[in-house]
């Protein structure tokens, strides 16, 4: 679902007829429901690059924010949901003045803060490196859980070259 609506809805010219249309700063706000299935992690790979090109980023680091997201699906899908494919993830990317943002929102089992990024690198143990990707790929990442469930919000800043 997409909703092209403004952030601020004081700013949308509609409500202020004297303000030019060009005036508001529109950003896109891009929203999906999934499941915790991993069959669909495909569908929003295809979407987050074109969304990060079209912020800025080059294909390098459109590349690298996709796997940092498929990863953190991945690991709600692993961890919140343990591979069962009945949850549900909500998901919104919202680019900002600066850069991007991303949401996840999942009602899975909330994540063990302990094991977060527990493992070290260069351990022979396959798997757990998730989330040291996802750390070096985006500029900040919390975990935090609500009354909504459990919510993984990472940043990601576009960094202008002049």
């Amino acid at each position: 679902m997409f909703n092209n609506q403004p952030e601020n809805q004081a700013d949308n010219p509609a409500d202020n007829p004297g303000k030019a249309i060009g005036d508001a700063r529109r950003c896109l706000r891009m929203k999906f429901a999934m499941p915790s299935d991993p069959r669909y992690l495909p569908v929003v790979r295809g979407a987050i690059g074109p969304l990060a090109a079209a912020i800025g980023w080059d294909d390098s680091e459109c590349r690298a924010i996709t796997l940092a997201l498929d990863e953190a699906l991945a690991n709600v899908i692993r961890h919140a949901y343990h591979n069962c494919a009945d949850g549900m993830i909500e998901l919104e990317c919202r680019e900002s003045a600066d850069g991007l943002e991303i949401t996840l929102l999942d009602k899975g089992d909330a994540p063990d803060r302990s094991k977060i990024c527990a493992r070290e690198i260069g351990c022979d143990q396959p798997g757990g490196l998730g989330t040291h990707i996802i750390k070096n790929v985006m500029d900040t990442v919390s975990y935090e859980e609500s009354p909504e469930g459990n919510r993984f919000v990472a940043r990601k800043l576009l960094r202008k070259t002049t």
